[in-house]
């Protein structure tokens, strides 16, 4: 979430050879406003606040865009969602709203300033922040910088921090109710530690303007905007130590960066305007948590003011004159279904892929105590067809089980499956089993089954009653058991196996054909 100072400067376009495999689309907003800032509470419902007035939903992941009403004569510029229902926006001269049904109904809030409020952040239904301030208004010709408070969801605001002869503040993030950031221009970054009491400017670099700052987790931040120097460049700078220390990553060229969003510790996208040439939205994407940033193709022809996504796969950026681009990337492999059937001391396991991207194959997983890879099937590559897959599980002991799919693309990338669970469970009786093949020639498979732990004997006689081998002598657990009996040095004839296990007993005739 932030905000920005919207003031659309012009530029070179900054281009590379190098695009990342996700793809952007346009959506309909329906308007030619400022669309300042987006939040999702999933893949389907969505907010973007704006100038004049402007809220915008969506129920469908932007497909459709419906216009809500909102207190009139105002501009917003933060919009924040904490679930389906409870969603503030601030903006303009002190203004805060508030819905508690989805924006069906926004109602005032009255927050203890004047000062424009450009963005907002909240860590529960109760408690959040506001910052913001005065850039140099008449009559005082003074900036000011504010920073609100509120535990109540908004029913009250008190200020926090406030101070004269500062800029104000674009941006603010909480990791928890006590650890937060904020940013502004004049290369300002401020922390505190105690939910906002004490306040505390970590680095200022008087030569940027950082307009949105984000934390993949406590230690790992981000702030985002724009070297004001000559040469004038996009800047991101990274701190893996909680902001003791920042480095800086050059983008491109005479390029605003106004918002940031990390999905995980990795993957996480920047999005702005290259000012010059007609204010052409940008977006720059890494995978390697901010090491490396490679911009992304969009159909943007203006400038992006805010990125947000739900997950890897789905995002929205909004911007100048009623801008909306999103991005649905194609899943690599869509399982249809994945099931897990008990026979036995077997588990089958069956799915379904309706297409498939890319696709090297599939680790079996199972758990028991802990995950364990247990097989492995070789995918289809790229087909739009259905495919089936079948894995056998054998001979598992009694318990309950769980199992997944670890699919693996072609350059590496790994996506679980969902986990399906199946219990095996102990035989209800005792069991001698036909054997199979037979006749057989020269080896043939004996099975059985014992419902209790114990001593087994499972003996090979010929038809004099001599005993020719012993296949089994210990003691197992209850359970269903596989045997292979090799005869090849036996001659043709009838032969009989006889188990034993407690007061079980059981004899049955075999025939050995050459």
């Amino acid at each position: 979430m932030k905000t920005k100072l919207f003031t659309l400067i012009t530029i070179l376009v900054f281009s590379t050879s190098g695009y990342s495999q996700i793809s952007w689309y346009s959506q309909n907003s329906g308007t030619n406003r400022e669309l300042t800032d987006v939040c999702f509470v999933d893949d389907n419902n969505g907010w973007i606040s704006g100038w004049t007035e402007t809220m915008l939903h969506t129920t469908d992941g932007g497909q459709t865009w419906t216009s809500q009403t909102v207190p009139p004569n105002n501009a917003y510029y933060s919009v924040f969602f904490t679930d389906s229902q409870n969603g503030w926006a601030s903006g303009y001269a002190g203004k805060i709203i508030h819905t508690t049904d989805g924006g069906q109904n926004w109602s005032s809030q009255s927050p203890p300033t004047n000062y424009d409020l450009y963005d907002l952040y909240f860590i529960n239904a109760d408690t959040g922040w506001a910052a913001g301030g005065d850039f140099a208004s008449f009559p005082s010709g003074i900036d000011d910088r504010i920073i609100l408070n509120t535990t109540n969801g908004g029913n009250t605001w008190t200020i926090q921090h406030g101070e004269a002869y500062k800029q104000p503040l674009k941006s603010i993030y909480f990791i928890d109710q006590n650890s937060g950031y904020a940013t502004g221009p004049g290369g300002v970054i401020m922390h505190t530690t105690d939910g906002g009491i004490n306040w505390a400017e970590q680095q200022v670099l008087s030569s940027f303007s950082f307009n949105d700052v984000f934390f993949s987790d406590p230690n790992t931040g981000f702030v985002v905007g724009d070297y004001l120097g000559l040469p004038h460049h996009s800047v991101i700078y990274k701190t893996t130590d909680g902001g003791s220390n920042w480095i800086e990553t050059q983008l491109g060229t005479d390029e605003i960066i106004d918002g940031i969003y990390f999905t995980d510790e990795m993957n996480g996208w920047a999005a702005g305007n290259n000012y010059g040439s007609g204010n052409i939205g940008v977006v720059y994407h890494t995978t390697d948590g901010g090491e490396n940033w490679i911009v992304q193709s969009t159909p943007a022809i203006d400038a992006l003011f805010s990125i947000y996504f739900t997950d890897a796969n789905h995002g929205w950026a909004t911007g100048h004159l009623g801008t909306v681009i999103a991005t649905e990337s194609p899943v690599p492999v869509e399982i249809t279904s994945f099931t897990a059937t008990a026979d036995g001391n077997d588990v089958r396991l069956n799915w379904q892929t309706a297409t498939e991207t890319n696709n090297k194959g599939f680790e079996i997983e199972r758990k028991g105590r802990e995950w364990k890879t247990i097989g492995y099937l070789a995918g289809h590559g790229s087909t739009t067809q259905e495919r089936h897959y079948s894995y056998n599980d054998k001979n598992i002991e009694a318990g309950n089980y769980s199992y997944r799919l670890i699919q693996i693309d072609l350059n590496g990338t790994q996506t679980e499956s969902e986990i399906v669970s199946v219990t095996v469970k102990n035989p209800a009786e005792y069991v001698l089993n036909q054997n199979y093949p037979n006749p057989f020639n020269p080896t043939t498979n004996i099975s059985y089954s014992i419902p209790k732990d114990g001593q087994v004997k499972l003996t090979i006689y010929n038809a004099l009653g001599e005993k020719v081998k012993t296949l089994a002598d210990g003691y197992k657990n209850a359970g269903r058991y596989n045997i292979e009996f090799n005869a090849n040095n036996l001659s043709s004839g009838i032969y009989y196996y006889r188990i034993e296990s407690g007061t079980f007993v059981k004899i049955r005739k075999m025939i050995l054909l050459r």
